[in-house]
């Protein structure tokens, strides 16, 4: 049984659809794997075998058969939702709020909101957001006119040393990229020319030296592009062939680096104002997260929607054995990376 959403809460989250709107159109299991099924094969059925584009759906199964081979194939074959006990009418909820809550949502608001339980949620999350970073490092910024680059420490307050190497943070290189725009100033009427942001990477990095920052740097922006950032020793000693350096010294009151400086403020509100703080295993997914979400940043939710169905049709199937495998070993990596 599913809760009753507030009338306030349908207004802050719904654009073009809501949960309202979702229960009723897709707690019929066809329409529920249409939606699926569009995402999946836009221009018609493929077999992945044969590549034979005519087949039958066998109803007791719920699967799809190539004419030609006989291949059986459901809608969630070979994506991230591949082999899910869930009713897909929940993968859709849990999905949708979960995606158009800009500033971030909790497993257990989520659960409360759309009546699933917080154990399939909080795993359903972990298989979304693993999807959302195949999904960013499938398809990488090419082109850019400018970069805020800077890194910042993410982790709780701790006794201790303070600062670079202290206990229980980690170091995150952020780019903020950015396109040139023109627009015409309201007072003056004039045509300018002025900065839009574009997307936001992140990296997690052993600590800001040249070698770390250079690798981030060409691994994420390969073109050719102004990059701004402050007067660290580090970013002194760069030298990045094709890309000009605009580096100043951090001065109170300067916007040298806002939208870096508001990625890195929003990012930290998400994760102490809604989730409370998380365990550093876990910061890879919630980067991943936010930097899907500042790309898609200004589609409604239907398009959100659509967009986070086609992440998880593209991503590889994780079992929960495998994800808790996967989160150990990143935790024994940070160990190692700043003991």
């Amino acid at each position: 049984m599913y809760l009753e959403v507030s009338p306030m809460f349908e207004k802050k989250l719904n654009y073009s659809t809501n949960i309202k709107e979702l229960i009723v159109k897709y707690s019929d299991r066809k329409n529920a794997e249409m939606f699926f099924y569009q995402l999946k094969w836009p221009h018609g059925f493929v077999c992945s075998k044969c590549g034979c584009n005519k087949a039958d759906y066998i109803e007791n199964r719920h699967v799809y058969q190539c004419r030609e081979c006989k291949h059986q194939e459901s809608v969630t074959a070979k994506t991230a939702l591949n082999s899910t006990k869930l009713p897909l009418l929940d993968w859709i909820l849990v999905m949708f709020v979960f995606v158009v809550s800009k500033t971030g949502i909790s497993a257990q608001c989520i659960s409360d909101i759309t009546g699933v339980s917080y154990k399939s949620v909080k795993l359903m999350l972990r298989k979304i957001k693993a999807a959302q970073k195949e999904n960013n490092d499938k398809y990488p910024v090419l082109n850019c006119d400018a970069i805020e680059m800077d890194t910042f420490l993410f982790g709780g307050k701790k006794t201790g040393k303070r600062g670079l190497g202290a206990g229980g943070k980690a170091c995150v290189a952020i780019a903020a990229i950015k396109d040139n725009v023109e627009y015409t100033d309201k007072n003056t009427g004039e045509t300018v020319v002025g900065e839009k942001l574009k997307a936001v990477k992140f990296k997690i990095i052993p600590s800001e030296n040249k070698v770390s920052i250079t690798n981030f740097i060409n691994e994420s922006i390969p073109s050719d592009c102004l990059i701004s950032c402050d007067a660290s020793t580090t970013n002194k000693s760069l030298k990045l062939e094709g890309k000009l350096m605009d580096i100043q010294a951090f001065e109170k009151g300067n916007n040298h680096l806002t939208s870096a400086d508001h990625m890195i403020s929003n990012l930290k509100k998400k994760v102490d104002g809604m989730m409370h703080g998380i365990e550093l295993q876990y910061l890879e997914n919630e980067l991943a997260d936010f930097e899907w979400k500042i790309a898609r940043r200004k589609r409604n939710g239907k398009q959100l929607l659509e967009s986070l169905g086609r992440t998880l049709i593209h991503g590889a199937h994780k079992t929960r054995k495998v994800l808790i495998h996967h989160f150990k070993q990143v935790e024994e990596d940070m160990a190692f990376m700043y003991a």
